[in-house]
């Protein structure tokens, strides 16, 4: 995935004056509104900070990603702004975070959103990835240096002619169950399918390479959602499902995280889930 698909020079700030997780936020929301980018900020702003106070979005490593899904856009928008000081943005290894993501995306568009984060997290890892954005000078080098990694990445990654299996977020679910591995596939291919302007003959033949492989009961499932629900397959964050945003018994999402060996769907809305 080119994350430069996504974030334009305009909505990346390399020196975010704000003094809280909050003010960070909003500081980055309003910019995408500013832009254009989304239109009602202030549900996008409910959305994130209702799910900062489950748990934080500080993934580690310097590195935050506070995310919403946003009715009525039509493609996923970042804001990225940079805190040299850093920030206590309560992360997951208890680290300032120097540098955050903000991240609205439309319904339709779950998986991308799961790609994006993901390869943010895989190219930012590397420290001297990291310390590249720390150090960079401007905004528009800071858009260079995201659009040189993502590039690389895909070369490696995201070529047409490479797997599915590929893609960051696919890797992230390597001890899940088989056919969720390649429902997260097939979902992703749809997404691309409904994008693409070129190459979408070898798209569809790889989603029926994959249709082949899923168990019949399983496919015919995963179809009635995508039918009347899109996506049909959503990550459960916190305790919380990503498709109809029901918080769900805490019992049950730990019996998800500790039975990779079954197939499960959320209790309220039926979409198949796995626990990030």
């Amino acid at each position: 995935m080119i994350l430069t698909k996504y974030i334009g020079t305009q909505c990346i700030v390399p020196d975010l004056g704000a003094k809280s997780k909050a003010e960070v936020i909003k500081h980055l929301a309003d910019l995408l509104h500013e832009k254009k980018k989304i239109n009602d900020v202030d549900a996008a702003l409910d959305q994130i900070m209702a799910r900062e106070s489950t748990e934080s979005t500080g993934i580690g490593k310097g590195l935050a990603v506070p995310h919403a899904r946003v009715p009525g856009m039509k493609q996923l928008a970042c804001a990225v702004g940079r805190i040299p000081e850093g920030l206590d943005f309560m992360a997951v290894d208890r680290q300032p975070v120097h540098l955050v993501f903000l991240i609205c995306y439309p319904p339709s568009e779950q998986t991308t959103y799961l790609n994006f984060i993901a390869t943010v997290s895989k190219l930012l890892s590397d420290p001297e990835h990291l310390r590249g954005m720390l150090e960079a000078e401007s905004p528009e080098r800071m858009y260079e240096i995201l659009e040189e990694l993502s590039t690389a990445l895909q070369d490696t990654h995201d070529n047409p002619e490479q797997p599915v299996e590929d893609d960051p977020d696919i890797e992230s679910m390597s001890h899940t169950h088989a056919d969720l591995i390649l429902l997260a596939r097939l979902q992703l291919c749809q997404e691309m399918l409904d994008v693409a302007k070129t190459g979408r003959a070898q798209i569809r033949k790889r989603m029926e390479n994959i249709r082949g492989m899923v168990e019949p009961r399983i496919l015919s499932h995963y179809d009635r959602l995508m039918k009347n629900h899109a996506p049909a397959l959503v990550p459960v964050e916190g305790d919380t499902c990503q498709g109809c945003f029901m918080r769900l018994p805490s019992k049950f999402v730990q019996q998800v995280r500790n039975d990779p060996e079954r197939i499960h769907t959320c209790t309220n809305c039926r979409r198949y889930i796995y626990v990030v």
